[in-house]
This record gives C-alpha cells, sequence and structure tokens, in this order.
C-alpha cells in the first residue's frame, strides 16, 4: 500500500472576462460566513472536479467556463485539473513540468488503466487496480472507482446530517460495494480473490435499484411533510369530523338561503302579477274614457234630435203659402213620412238608455280605480318585502353561505392533502413489500454460502475505539462509548443508535467518523485520500433540532472541535471545513480562515 496522500491547494473558476478562485492549505481550513454566499456550492464544485458528472446550475456560474483544480501529492508532484464546468473529459497539467504539454483524463473509470480521472488519483493514493465486492451472494466483485471513495472525505450539507450510516448512502444495491470499500480502507485487503459462484440467479439489481430511487424520492417527499403516518391518521379523523360538521352548517346555511331565495321569487312573481294588472287597469281605464265620450257625443246628438222635434211639434198650423189650402185640407202625412212625436219619444229612450251605461260605465270605472289604488299599495308592499328580502340575503345569508362554503372547501383540500401524503406511506410500503421480494428471490436463487461482506469484528472494535477517542476530544455529551453496529452498519453512542439522534448531533458524529477513517488510515499507513471537506459539521449550534441539540449551546464543544483538528492535523493532512459560524476568535490565527461577508462592500463577497 501506498502512503500517498492528496491535499487540495487551489479550486478556480475561470470565463472569458473574469476568474474567481480560492486557495488551501495543509492542516485546517475554514471557510464561514453568510448564508447563500456559495459556501455549499463549493463543497458540490470540489466533487464534481474529482468525478462528479454534474454540477449545479447557480446565476453566478453562467460567466466561468471551465473549472481547474490544484492538487499536491505527499510523496512530490503537483497537478491541475482542468474541466468544462457543463462535464465531460479532464484536462491533466503538470506543474513540476512547465515544458509538458497538457494530457487529456476520461472522465469514465476503467480498471487498472491511469488514462482516466479515477485511475489517476487511485494510483496517487496507492489503490490503483483494486477491486470490491459487488454481491456477497454471488460472489461477484467490481473495479474500485475514486468515486467510491469520493463520498467518504467530501461530506455535504444534506448528507452529513442524514439518519443513515456515514459508510452507505442508502441505496440497496450499492451497500455491498459502500461496506467493502470502508473494509479496503480500514484493513488494506481489496475483494480480488473472491470467486464468483458458477450458476446465478436472476439479476434484480436494477429493479431493486430503481425501486430505491422511488423509495429515496418518497423518503424525501416523507420529509418535507413532517409527520408521521400516526399522525396523518389522527389529523385526517380530525378533518372528517370537522368536514360533517361544517357540511350540516352549510346544509343548514344552504336552506336558509333557499328558503329566502324561494320567498323572494315568490315575492317578485306576486309583484309582476300587480304590475301585469295595474296595466291591464291602465288599458281598461283608458278604453272606458273613450266609451264615456262616445256616450256623450250620443246623448248630444239625440238630445238634438229631441230638441229640434220638440219645436216641430209646437209649431202653429197656416194656410198653405202655395195653394192657399186650410191646415185641416193639407195632406202633409203624404210627403214626410216622419212622426215627430215617436222620433222623439225614441231619441229620449236612446237617452235613457245611455244614461244608464254611463252609469253603469262610472261604477266600473269607480270600481276599477279603487282596485288600482289597492294594487298601488300592495305594490309598495311587494317591493320593500324583495328589497328587505334581497339585503337580507346579500348582506347576511349569502356571505355566511359562501364563508361557510369556503371553510369547508378548504377543509375537503386539506383533507385531499393529507390523503395524499398518507398514500405516499402507502406506495412506500408497496414499494418495500416488493423490494422485499425481489430480496428473497435473490436469495433463494444462490446457491451455496455467501462470501462474508462488512468491516471485521476486530476491525469495526478498533475504528470505534478511535471514533469514541476522538468524541471525548471534543467533550461530546455522555461517555462517549462507541461501537459498531453490523445489522444498520452505523454506530451506537452510549446505548443509542447514531441516526436516532438530532440532526445537529448526527452531523457533529457523522464528522468524527469521517475525522476517524483519516486518523485511522494515516495511523495505520493504510491508504486513503488525505484530506477531508465537511460542509455544516457544527450545524446545532447553527440549527438546533430537538432537546439533544439544544444541550450543545452553550458548550464548549465548538472549541473543543477546532482545537481538536489543529492540534491532530498540520502538514500531513488537510480539513476543510464549511460553516456558517466563524471558529472561536482565540484560535483564528492558527488556522486558514476565508470569510464570505455577502456583502459587496465588505471583504470577500462569496466564492463567484
Amino acid at each position: 500500500m501506498s502512503d500517498g496522500y492528496l491535499q487540495i491547494r487551489r479550486l478556480m473558476f475561470r470565463g472569458p472576462k473574469s476568474s474567481s478562485g480560492l486557495d488551501f492549505t495543509s492542516g485546517v481550513n475554514v471557510i464561514c460566513g453568510a448564508s447563500d454566499t456559495g459556501k455549499s456550492f463549493l463543497a458540490e464544485s470540489i466533487d464534481f472536479m474529482l468525478g462528479g458528472t454534474e454540477l449545479r446550475e447557480i446565476p453566478e456560474r453562467t460567466k466561468y467556463g471551465e473549472i481547474e483544480l490544484d492538487l499536491n501529492v505527499s510523496d512530490g508532484g503537483d497537478w491541475r485539473l482542468r474541466r468544462s464546468t457543463a462535464g465531460g473529459n479532464f484536462k491533466l497539467i503538470d506543474l513540476d513540468d512547465v515544458d509538458v504539454s497538457e494530457s487529456v483524463l476520461k472522465q469514465n473509470h476503467a480498471h487498472g488503466k491511469t488514462d482516466n480521472l479515477s485511475g489517476f488519483l487511485l494510483e496517487k493514493v496507492g489503490l490503483l487496480g483494486k477491486r470490491i465486492l459487488k454481491s456477497s451472494t454471488k460472489g461477484t466483485t467490481q473495479s474500485l472507482s475514486f468515486r467510491n471513495l469520493a463520498r467518504l472525505i467530501i461530506v455535504q450539507e444534506g448528507e452529513i446530517q442524514q439518519r443513515g450510516s456515514p459508510f452507505w448512502s442508502g441505496q440497496y444495491t450499492t451497500k455491498t460495494a459502500e461496506l467493502a470499500t470502508i473494509k479496503l480502507l480500514l484493513t488494506g485487503i481489496d475483494d480480488s480473490a473472491v470467486v464468483p459462484t458458477v450458476e446465478e440467479g436472476p439479476d434484480n439489481a436494477k429493479q431493486i435499484a430503481l425501486i430505491d430511487e422511488l423509495l429515496a424520492d418518497i423518503a424525501s417527499e416523507i420529509e418535507d411533510i413532517g409527520e408521521e403516518r400516526s399522525d396523518l391518521v389522527s389529523r385526517l379523523e380530525r378533518l372528517e369530523a370537522s368536514i360533517g360538521e361544517r357540511r350540516e352548517s352549510l346544509s343548514a346555511a344552504q336552506r336558509q338561503l333557499d328558503d329566502l331565495l324561494t320567498r323572494r321569487r315568490e315575492a317578485l312573481d306576486e309583484r309582476a302579477a300587480i304590475l301585469s294588472r295595474l296595466d291591464d287597469i291602465s288599458d281598461l281605464l283608458a278604453r272606458f274614457n273613450l266609451l264615456r265620450d262616445h256616450y256623450a257625443v250620443d246623448i248630444e246628438r239625440l238630445a238634438a234630435i229631441r230638441e229640434s222635434g220638440s219645436m216641430f211639434a209646437h209649431v202653429d198650423a197656416v194656410p198653405c203659402p202655395l195653394c192657399g189650402a186650410l191646415p185641416e185640407a193639407q195632406h202633409l202625412e203624404k210627403t214626410c213620412e216622419g212622426d215627430v212625436d215617436a222620433i222623439i219619444s225614441a231619441a229620449s229612450a236612446e237617452i235613457d238608455k245611455i244614461e244608464r251605461l254611463r252609469s253603469e260605465l262610472d261604477g266600473t270605472v269607480a270600481d276599477l280605480q279603487s282596485e288600482e289604488e289597492g294594487l298601488k299599495i300592495s305594490l309598495v308592499e311587494k317591493s320593500t318585502a324583495c328589497d328587505q328580502l334581497d339585503r337580507t340575503i346579500q348582506e347576511t345569508v349569502a356571505p355566511n353561505v359562501s364563508d361557510v362554503r369556503a371553510s369547508f372547501s378548504e377543509l375537503v383540500e386539506e383533507r385531499a392533502s393529507v390523503q395524499k401524503a398518507m398514500e405516499l406511506f402507502a406506495r412506500r410500503e408497496k414499494l418495500e413489500a416488493r423490494r422485499h421480494s425481489l430480496l428473497d428471490e435473490d436469495e433463494e436463487s444462490t446457491e451455496g454460502g455467501t462470501v462474508a461482506a462488512g468491516i471485521p469484528e476486530s476491525v469495526a472494535h478498533s475504528f470505534s475505539q478511535k471514533v469514541s477517542s476522538i468524541l471525548k476530544a471534543w467533550n461530546f455529551p455522555g461517555d462517549c462509548l462507541v461501537h459498531f453496529d453490523k445489522q444498520s452498519t452505523d454506530f451506537v453512542i452510549d446505548g443509542k443508535p447514531r441516526g436516532s439522534r438530532g440532526k445537529g448531533l448526527r452531523a457533529i458524529t457523522h464528522a468524527a467518523v469521517t475525522i476517524a477513517l483519516l486518523e485511522y488510515c494515516q495511523e495505520n499507513g493504510l491508504s486513503h485520500p488525505g484530506f477531508v471537506v465537511l460542509d455544516s459539521p457544527l450545524l446545532a449550534y447553527f440549527k438546533p433540532e430537538g432537546d439533544d441539540d439544544l444541550e450543545l449551546k452553550g458548550t464548549d464543544l465548538k472549541e473543543k472541535f477546532y482545537d481538536y483538528l489543529i492540534t491532530h492535523h498540520g502538514a500531513e493532512s488537510q480539513v476543510i471545513v464549511i460553516e456558517n459560524q466563524h471558529p472561536p476568535k482565540d484560535i483564528e490565527d492558527r488556522l486558514e480562515m476565508t470569510v464570505f461577508t455577502g456583502n459587496p462592500n465588505e471583504g470577500r463577497f462569496g466564492l463567484l
């Protein structure tokens, strides 16, 4: 095994018009300061330059086209890696020999070859050509890639506070390989001697990998919900009860509204009938006025006839002016058929008849006018009633119905949201059941024994003792009794599983395991990349979660943490700590510190 170790010397972003870089030294480097200044992006960028497939898009990155990462190898040699921000292969420059032209390193790993980034880095740390176990049931192995090491040395914020093991990403299909990588680092022995089984059963690895990805997505969604299934069940029961009560209130309010609407519609119909009747009466009165005028004209005509007849009846008889015949000798009836007396009598009778009709007409008109007055009064009453009902509907009942309906809709939407959340748990159960069935198939299909996987007991004990000594040096609360649980592939501290603690304590203990791995390998002459990057190990001081994290407030763990790193990591190793809070004032001059102020007018704003 080689004792060559790597250290980062510089990370540089370059663009057509600008560049931005950050230098690092041996020992402890701290990058701290305001949020949203690129601290976490720094860890992601280092990971990207060590073989990561993709670099997160942020607005500040757009003006830079490539990244450079300078590395120093402890047994001699300074190298520069250059890569496009879009990804792809790497360019390699030997900084110790400027006359040698740059070469290309492929981004994809190839076993035993150094023409790729992974092989180049593995050669520098003495791990080129190593193989690690892939399946303990089938005895298959895979080539060790530098990416197997990257997650053990670059611990990003989301990973450092995870509930799972620091040694395992949580993906079933990679669990064996990840634990085999740890075994290789802690023992120096790889799995190249493992002989695979002759017969292999069905390969469910791809299905299991897909299920693991789906389970990871569901776990993320469930974590965002922030509630357990039992809480959701209780919440759903409360919502169902509230919805039932609100439905009754809505029904009562709706019935009241429907009743008022019916009454208003009836009042409007009655008012419309009154208006129609008033229109009819108005038409009748207009016609009756015309009839009255007609009667008056007829009476005047008949009165004139009667008056004229009376004049003829009272004229004196005289001899004929033409022939001189005496009145009694005159034959008037032969030349005039009119009977004046009869005509007068008929005219008088007709006048009497018309007078009676006019009197009846006046009575009818009077009745209509009386009805009209009554209807006008009723119209005012009905209009007032309609207006009152309308105001009641618009100002009281309708708003109440709208409020109750809106509240009811909110409860229904909330119930749908809870049901959707509960569906996540149901989907998780189905996927887990499917995964278990696939695992059972794999186990049933394997004939003969399996290859022992994981960390040997004696090594796990020694390494646990190393983690314990670091936690004690940091003044971690409790007795710091640590042992490795092979079932969960995680550590138990003072009888309590590491993953069951608050996220702040999970971050600190994850950092302790990462530092312990570096020190254990170097103390025992074992291969290790030689540096670690820790993003937010002191999360409990910045974002405490639960009573466990709050207990650290006011303790000196933060001071002990930095003091230990400074004391134990000098020229031979490198620790890069990314934090929001500054280190203690009295030790700032003992480490390399870069502050991102987040203020364009003060110091360095951020990474880019």
